[in-house]
């Protein structure tokens, strides 16, 4: 009897730690993300679709920027700030990132995207083509 109480207490412990851990699966992952004139280096490009991110973005250029998580968008398409921000599956504005200023964003990916459909990009005037994107890929 004795034997079956502890083997029953161990395995009601087991499954309690089991079940904690499922849990701590939904804390946010923090990503650092550094913008200079004109690049953007980020610490993770590949992430999980339902992972919480906690983006840190700071930007350690001379100049304004911008960070947009978006599908790639051609600078020559004509296409209006307004209607890119629209598009964005996360944006942390201009006046949010001048020069030395850090800015948060808190994203979760709600579906895949397959290398190449998806990036970190700035779209001020002349940035994008200066290169300052980054493919990301977002897993199942």
């Amino acid at each position: 009897m004795k034997r079956r109480f502890i083997i029953g207490g161990l395995l009601a412990i087991l499954a309690t730690l089991a079940l904690a851990g499922c849990g701590s699966s939904n804390k946010p992952t923090e990503v650092t993300v550094s913008l200079t004139d004109y690049g953007i280096d980020s610490s993770v490009t590949t992430f999980k679709v339902g992972q919480p991110y906690h983006f840190v973005v700071t930007n350690n250029g001379a100049v304004e920027h911008e960070l947009m998580v978006v599908q790639p968008i051609d600078p020559s398409s004509g296409m209006d700030m307004e209607a890119m921000d629209a598009m964005a599956i996360g944006h942390i504005e201009a006046a949010d990132l001048q020069s030395g200023d850090t800015a948060t964003l808190d994203l979760t990916f709600d579906q895949a995207y397959p290398a190449g459909t998806l990036e970190f990009s700035c779209h001020l005037e002349g940035h994008y083509e200066q290169g300052m994107h980054e493919d990301i890929v977002v897993e199942p």
